[in-house]
């Protein structure tokens, strides 16, 4: 393997290094369409004046804010010529969502059609337009919103209908349980072999929109996105692991049960703004607006004119590469690409050992050494973040990331480039310099094809960098010298762009666990990016070489910690509920999270006393709190009869207090139940929340065997919502998470 001399190798890896940034770099949204654009684009200046009408206050269900918002945008779509209509009903959970306690909700969807020349079947364009108490939802789902009704205006002003109809879905209840689409779908009136949903979602305020999740079999789906979208920002790696899950849901949860196919969009950078009190426009950045948009109205164009009878192709392997090309392969390449990398490597082998440059055992430890870096970068990783949150513990209450997590991101990518360096020196000064860069090859081929052979649409990530990289390595065998490592820098390129385009998309997903994947990706791929530097890499103090990222891991992370600190523009994240037992009169403060300084004067470390500890069973904190005069919830018995060993209980449940959801807990086993005419099977364990419940209440159905049935009611509120004088005074460095409620408990008497 002798490739050149040294500036050359020098050259190549900095020429790739270019390569790995400006992939990362284009991914990004960059710039926007102002409202001068043709009234036939998509603007996401004029999508703005959307999220500014919506995103400006809070707007939970059962608010008058949220009822504001819903008769806006229903006049916006009526304005637009588009047959609109408000669809009623009552959700819940998605069958899904397994929980001890079901959600349940009144809901408000906003639905409009546009009919399609000779349709096929109906395009749905979806976005919920409720928030959480906590935030104004700008971000989330002002954007989405906003979208999709640029999108219908860029459509309507185009004059030119489509083939199939397409529908603006505007759910409601998202935020409270999917309950608005659970609604739409269990409502049915749409063909499930004939509609295609384009849902639209953020989970922060920054980063390119993600086709983060999709149906399957995904084939005509993605094929569909990587001829039409021009920003697809998606690989089958992210969505085979979205797939799996369940702590992250959106409205496609429930649109998937209900048999619909479903692009499920989202940004979720910058997520210490989800749920949060500066989720507001102002905190929106109009580049991503206009990615989201692009998308959106192109794909609805292409959808359009499909028959969206044909029978779904089979899923696909696909990966993001600049400039909008988004490549998409079957299956069965990815599964050759590997079975040839192994062939390549196994032919580099037999060369090297020919030539003498490096044996077997060499190569084998170099290899060893290599899969170890690749273990040790997770830990590595994982350990950098661990400190900055023992120096930063208010970290933990975030819901995902600091408010400026950049250096935090490089402090990761630096730990995992240490950790490479230091293995991959290593392994040159043990093994030798060829046995080094073949070892490097043979730990990613091999990697790559036991990739393939567990989960072969997601292993594009090693196996393409692993097939090109090996057909390089052999190539310098068989080229004349001049040519070895041009050559060799070519097959390397993959490698460049794979790591430019899926480290800093996974940071922008978390930075506290991207160490997972980012450490391995880092040290594989990266050590792939070596190979130009096998006789080029210095040959004194090469120590400094892992003692200079290390200083630099430091560095950075310090620099992160002088960097973001809260303050009334970042405010840390609090969670407390206040709990009132109406039948006592006793009260506590209980919280989900830890004391901090400011709960630490309300909660301290225990569980709550026996009254409330099974409503809360997650707290670790609880304290005493002041009786306050809150009204109690009422549950009226309208029917109270035990038959043939059943106690049918027939209720009515109301909040005296105008609360946003109230509740019903059982201790004994309930065999039926039906809540607002909607039958609840199975029956939850242990009872259910109802969201936006009606002045006059909801009537409650209920059948349990014979014998003593005690039942207690709960309403809700959020708690700043609440005028409790303990925090009337909160300081605007903090601010309530969504869960930071003030609710009253009452036993049901008369039973």
């Amino acid at each position: 393997m002798r490739l050149g001399p040294r500036p050359s190798g020098l050259l190549a890896f900095a020429v790739l290094l270019a390569i790995v940034v400006g992939t990362a770099w284009a991914l990004q949204p960059h710039g926007y369409r102002t409202e001068s654009a043709p009234s036939t684009a998509f603007s996401a200046e004029r999508a703005m004046l959307t999220v500014e009408a919506i995103g400006a206050h809070p707007h939970p269900v059962g608010t008058a804010e949220h009822d504001r918002v819903r008769d806006q945008l229903v006049g916006q779509l009526r304005k637009l010529g588009l047959d609109t209509e408000i669809q009623a009903g009552i959700g819940r959970y998605p069958e899904s969502i397994h929980r001890d306690v079901l959600g349940v909700g009144r809901v408000e969807n906003i639905v409009a059609r546009i009919p399609g020349t000779r349709p096929t079947g109906t395009i749905y364009l979806s976005a919920h337009y409720d928030s959480v108490p906590s935030a104004p939802g700008a971000n989330d789902d002002g954007v989405g919103v906003a979208t999709v009704l640029e999108t219908v205006r860029a459509l309507h002003e185009g004059g030119e209908p489509l083939n199939n109809d397409v529908a603006v879905l505007l759910t409601d209840g998202e935020e409270t349980g999917l309950f608005g689409a659970e609604a739409f779908v269990a409502a049915g009136g749409y063909d499930k072999r004939a509609s295609v949903v384009i849902n639209h979602e953020a989970r922060g305020a920054g980063g390119p929109p993600l086709l983060w999740r999709l149906t399957r079999p995904d084939g005509t789906l993605i094929r569909s996105v990587a001829e039409a979208a021009p920003h697809p920002n998606t690989d089958s790696l992210s969505t085979a692991l979205a797939g799996d899950q369940t702590s992250s849901n959106t409205d496609f949860a429930a649109f998937e049960s209900g048999g619909l196919r479903v692009l499920d969009w989202a940004y979720a950078g910058k997520s210490a703004y989800y749920h949060n009190k500066f989720d507001d426009p102002a905190h929106v950045n109009p580049a991503i607006v206009q990615q989201m948009g692009d998308n959106t109205l192109a794909l609805t164009k292409k959808l359009g004119d499909q028959d969206l009878t044909a029978t779904p192709a089979p899923d696909r392997t696909y990966f993001q590469l600049p400039f909008g090309f988004l490549m998409v392969l079957p299956v069965w390449v990815i599964t050759v690409l590997a079975v040839l990398a192994l062939g390549a490597l196994g032919w580099v082998i037999r060369q090297v050992r020919r030539t003498g440059d490096a044996t077997i055992g060499r190569i084998l430890g170099s290899a060893a050494t290599a899969l170890a870096a690749a273990v040790i970068a997770v830990v590595a990783g994982t350990g950098v973040w661990e400190t900055v949150l023992a120096v930063r513990p208010e970290y933990r209450q975030l819901f995902v990331d600091p408010y400026r997590p950049e250096l935090y991101g490089l402090t990761i990518i630096t730990a995992a480039v240490t950790v490479l360096a230091a293995g991959y020196l290593l392994a040159r000064r043990l093994f030798g310099a060829t046995a080094a860069a073949v070892g490097v090859l043979g730990t990613v081929t091999v990697a790559a094809a036991v990739f393939t052979a567990l989960a072969p649409t997601a292993a594009y990530l090693l196996v393409v960098p692993a097939f090109a990289a090996a057909v390089g390595v052999s190539a310098t065998f068989l080229v004349p010298r001049a040519w070895r490592l041009p050559v060799l820098t070519v097959f390397v390129i993959p490698a460049a762009i794979l790591l430019g385009a899926n480290i800093w998309s996974t940071l922008q997903a978390g930075v506290a666990g991207a160490a997972f994947l980012v450490g391995p990706t880092v040290v594989l791929l990266g050590g792939l990016l070596l190979l130009p530097l096998t006789h080029s890499w210095p040959t004194r103090r090469t120590a400094l070489i892992p003692v200079a990222t290390l200083v630099t891991t430091a560095a950075l992370a310090a620099a992160g910690l002088a960097v973001d600190r809260f303050d009334d523009q970042h405010p840390r994240t609090v969670q407390v509920a206040y709990t009132l037992n109406a039948d006592t009169g006793g009260a506590q403060w209980i919280s989900r999270l830890s004391p901090d300084e400011w709960t630490s004067a309300l909660v301290h470390g225990g569980a709550p006393d026996p009254d409330f500890a099974a409503l809360w069973p997650d707290a670790v904190a609880s304290g005493p709190a002041p009786a306050q005069a809150l009204s109690a919830p009422v549950a009226e018995v309208l029917f109270d009869t035990i038959d043939s060993g059943q106690h049918r209980v027939h209720l009515r449940l109301r909040s005296t207090r105008g609360a946003t959801a109230i509740a019903l807990r059982y201790d004994s086993p309930v065999t039926s139940l039906r809540v607002a005419g909607r039958d609840l099977t199975p029956v939850p364990n242990t009872g259910f929340q109802f969201s936006a419940p009606p002045p006059e209440g909801i009537e409650v159905e209920l059948t349990a065997p014979a014998g003593p049935l005690p039942l207690r009611v709960i309403d809700y509120s959020w708690l700043p919502d609440s005028g409790l004088d303990a925090i009337r005074n909160v300081p605007d460095d903090i601010f309530f998470r969504q869960d930071s409620t003030c609710m009253v408990v009452a036993t049901v008497r008369g039973l």
